[in-house]
């Protein structure tokens, strides 16, 4: 009874993260929406920004684009709670075979640190849209950190994910017992 209550956990995960990911990137409120306002630019996150790049993109960006990149925004909250929960699930499947709770532990703050880094960025880059064109450096240079900070969870959560699907397939290979504690 217990393992059939839990085959639809992720069904429901794959749905959730699609249908969030529609909207961040093919409805009318997602990056490629948004790039039909601001010359081609899209959002900043997901790419290397600086002070002077934003004032540039935002002041060259048409009206519609700032209500567009808003509504983005309400979008983006919502797939950073599914892509989140999407990473923890794979973590959870491709590391079953570890006991170390250290390590699992370990493994699953990865997903929360990029998310935690995700919701700064989305918020600073939200006020950033709200206060422009007054002074914005400071919330736009903790934005950019907290992007690059993302994107290198990203990158730490790929390499965790590939080395849990490879590594017991390479143990196997080369009878060695133990990969991991």
């Amino acid at each position: 009874m217990k393992n059939k209550s839990r085959k639809w956990i992720p069904m429901l995960l794959i749905a959730l993260f699609g249908i969030t990911l529609y909207f961040v990137e093919f409805s009318p409120y997602s990056s490629n929406e948004l790039a039909k306002y601001n010359h081609g630019y899209g959002t900043f996150d997901m790419k290397a920004y600086d002070v002077e790049q934003v004032n540039q993109v935002l002041t060259n960006m048409e009206p519609k684009g700032f209500t567009v990149y808003r509504q983005y925004f309400v979008c983006d909250y919502l797939f950073i709670l599914t892509f989140g929960a999407l990473q923890f699930y794979l973590l959870y499947i491709v590391y079953a075979f570890v006991k170390s709770k250290k390590i699992k532990g370990l493994l699953y703050v990865i997903p929360v640190i990029r998310g935690i880094f995700d919701l700064v960025e989305n918020t600073l880059l939200l006020i950033v849209l709200q206060r422009f064109p007054e002074d914005i450096n400071s919330l736009v240079k903790v934005a950019s950190l907290a992007t690059q900070g993302k994107l290198w969870c990203i990158r730490i959560w790929c390499v965790a994910f590939l080395v849990g699907v490879v590594g017991p397939i390479y143990s196997r290979r080369k009878g060695i017992r133990k990969l991991f504690f």
